[in-house]
């Protein structure tokens, strides 16, 4: 097996083990909340939570350009370089301490997020993605023992505490840590003052329902908001597998001048991503809003659709803007992500007041409709990925919103759409059978 695809897989296998896991705890711990605290507290301490991680990106500003060129420099065989930008790197975070006598909580949160996102992505600039999975397994457990007590965001402390005392004690061993070069300073800042702003879009885009809707609705209404888009969110795990697992060799091929190669696998990942996402949307659509209910306990409504759609235009769109980011078109990624929020913040402040969850909702899939709509026109003109691969998405999303009349008609739709994708099927078929013959 090539080390591409060696890296891809064992990156793969990494990323769905501990993004898996991260992903989850969203999930079990709204439910839990909600079943033990009401779904007014849910709506409260989910705010919070994602204010803590939205002030995180601030905090890993480093964090997307330790990966990039930590991969570059390993390509290379610069080891004091990969020390010098992990130096600058690991520093940052804790100016979250200075949040402190505002609101202890929202530190903590804020300052240990930080640091798991930059240790995260250096980790796997680094190709060793497993070491983060490991880290991320030991983690989950002490997230769930946080349970026993009756501070309710005491599993979230726990789990990312464990994660950056490991990543801690990990660089230190490992000699990781080196003498800072103010070159290497003002490349990270180069890169990152691009970077940065893209990944707070996004971050603002996935946290922002949560504390907005408590802000300009109610603490129930924020409650419902985090039921439906943490059942929703457990599909970003897909798009986080590709681009920990794939990121690094982005950037590792557009170190060695393979164009080619990056525009292929935007082009492939994008078609198959959005194939199976689709899959997995037209089942919970037809099953999911029942049994989140019982779940949850409180029923939930349409608008656990539109979330879904949301998320589902979120993930078609992530290859390409992965590929932007990753080469010298980072600007354009995060032009187009910024504009994406603007937009849903705008949505938001007109919506969510008189519509509640459904504004808030609304707002998050206009915002992901805009952005891919625009990375689709920026990474064919400077990339040359091919629109042909976001049908998928495109054919799914219209036979999904069928919902909205019928779950007949959507069940009706799922076959047609089966029968139209059936190149995906095969080609996701062959990927898979040419990976497990080169494993043997």
């Amino acid at each position: 097996m090539s080390y591409e695809k060696k890296l891809m897989v064992r990156h793969s296998i990494a990323s769905i083990i501990a993004l898996a896991l991260f992903g989850a705890s969203r999930f079990i711990y709204s439910a839990v909340i909600s079943r033990r605290f009401g779904v007014e507290v849910l709506g409260i301490a989910n705010s919070l939570i994602s204010q803590a991680f939205l002030i995180a990106i601030p905090l890993s500003f480093f964090a997307v350009a330790l990966g990039k060129y930590a991969s570059e420099f390993l390509a290379k065989g610069e080891d004091s370089r990969i020390r010098s930008i992990a130096t600058w790197g690991f520093s940052f975070p804790f100016l979250g301490i200075l949040i402190g006598p505002f609101n202890i909580y929202l530190a903590l949160l804020s300052t240990l997020r930080a640091f798991q996102l930059t240790f995260r992505s250096f980790i796997y600039g680094l190709h060793r993605g497993e070491v983060y999975a490991y880290t991320m397994i030991l983690a989950f457990f002490f997230f769930l023992g946080g349970f026993i007590s009756e501070n309710y965001y005491l599993p979230y402390i726990v789990l990312l505490l464990t994660i950056s005392l490991f990543a801690f004690f990990y660089l230190v061993k490992n000699g990781l840590f080196g003498r800072p070069k103010a070159r290497d300073f003002k490349l990270l800042v180069n890169y990152s003052s691009f970077a940065f702003l893209g990944t707070l879009s996004g971050v603002f885009l996935v946290q922002g329902p949560y504390f907005l809707s408590e802000k300009l609705a109610s603490p129930r209404v924020a409650g419902i908001v985090s039921a439906s888009l943490s059942s929703a969110f457990l599909l970003t795990y897909l798009p986080q597998v590709f681009q920990s697992a794939v990121m690094p060799l982005y950037s590792y091929k557009y170190g060695k001048d393979e164009m080619d190669y990056v525009k292929r696998l935007a082009e492939s990942s994008t078609r198959i991503l959005s194939f199976f996402v689709a899959i997995i949307v037209f089942i919970l659509i037809l099953l999911g809003r029942e049994i989140l209910s019982i779940i949850f306990g409180f029923n939930l409504g349409n608008e656990f659709y539109l979330a879904l759609m949301a998320i589902e235009t979120y993930i078609a769109y992530n290859p390409s803007i992965v590929a932007l980011n990753s080469t010298k078109y980072v600007k354009y990624g995060t032009f187009v992500a910024l504009f994406g929020a603007l937009a849903s913040s705008i949505f938001w402040l007109l919506l969510i007041a008189p519509f509640g969850e459904y504004g808030a909702v609304g707002g998050l899939f206009s915002g992901y409709l805009i952005i891919l709509i625009g990375t689709a026109l920026i990474s064919r003109k400077k990339l040359g990925v091919s629109f042909n691969s976001y049908f998928p998405f495109a054919t799914a999303l219209l036979f999904q919103s069928l919902i909205f009349m019928s779950k007949i008609a959507v069940l009706a739709g799922f076959g047609v759409y089966l029968v139209l994708r059936r190149n995906e099927i095969r080609e996701s078929l062959e990927v898979f059978k040419s990976l497990w013959i080169e494993r043997q």
